[in-house]
């Protein structure tokens, strides 16, 4: 997980972001700190918010093809501290949940014979498994959300200002969606692991949260077509956090291939 899973969202997202690549890790390493919670996690956050300061300050002196730019100069006209927030819920939305659909589509692959025995020519077996990781393992697990007025939800009273804890993961088990005989199934996309709505994340998002995945996931059994669990899977251990759904590590053996070498 952290030397290749969380490592490869995090390059992507500071191009995106036009963060330089040196303060990718970091600042990766601190959104992981922030949703474990726990020691740590007020000063992980302190540290991510100030990383986003400095980046817009540095793309309002130095404008280019990115993000925080695109923000800078929108006609919303935003302030520092708006803008701040909004990229750091960017930020963690882009990073660890697709870091945790690479490492927990990777783990299913490796423990489930319908992917594990074709890791060295079912190409499509990638896709079929990253929709059942959304389905069965969605890295998003819950979100919240505050009652605006008065209401009755599930025979319970909601009253205006209460949050209210929406479960993606609870969700998905609903069998009035997702049918036994479907799981897994690659053309059902009616899961809310993006959520759903004007809260759900937007267009186009998901798509390249995607991308960034299926390529991990693609290029990793590409380069390493026998790659194979280290431990027993009953071994692996889950992250502490609430909200999110991933593995504190993910030990794996292979043989050794040739170094790349960049002309």
């Amino acid at each position: 997980m952290v030397q290749y899973a969380n490592r490869i969202p995090a390059l992507a997202l500071a191009g995106m972001f036009g963060l330089a690549e040196s303060e990718a890790w970091s600042i990766a390493e601190d959104v992981m700190a922030v949703l474990d919670g726990g020691e740590g996690a007020l000063e992980a956050y302190q540290r991510f918010a100030g990383a986003m300061g400095r980046l817009l300050a540095a793309k309002r002196a130095e404008p280019g093809a990115d993000v925080a730019s695109r923000m800078l100069n929108h006609p919303a006209e935003l302030t520092d501290e708006e803008l701040t927030q909004d990229l750091l819920i960017m930020m963690i939305a882009g990073q660890d949940p697709t870091a945790n659909w690479i490492g927990n589509t990777l783990r299913l692959m490796l423990i489930d014979d319908r992917f594990s025995l074709t890791l060295a020519g079912g190409r499509r077996s990638v896709g079929q498994a990253m929709n059942e990781v959304l389905w069965e393992e969605s890295p998003a697990q819950n979100t919240f959300r505050w009652a605006t007025r008065d209401t009755r939800l599930g025979g319970r009273q909601i009253r205006a200002g209460d949050a209210v804890v929406i479960c993606l993961a609870g969700a998905n088990s609903d069998p009035l969606v997702m049918q036994p005989q479907d799981a897994g199934s690659r053309g059902n996309h009616a899961h809310f692991s993006f959520g759903h709505g004007d809260h759900g994340c937007p267009f186009p998002a998901p798509e390249l949260g995607e991308i960034i995945a299926e390529t991990s996931v693609e290029v990793l059994l590409d380069r390493l077509p026998d790659v194979r669990l280290a431990v027993p899977a009953n071994e692996l251990v889950w992250r502490p956090a609430f909200r999110v759904r991933g593995l504190t590590e993910l030990p794996v053996k292979f043989s050794p291939a040739p170094a790349v070498t960049r002309v």
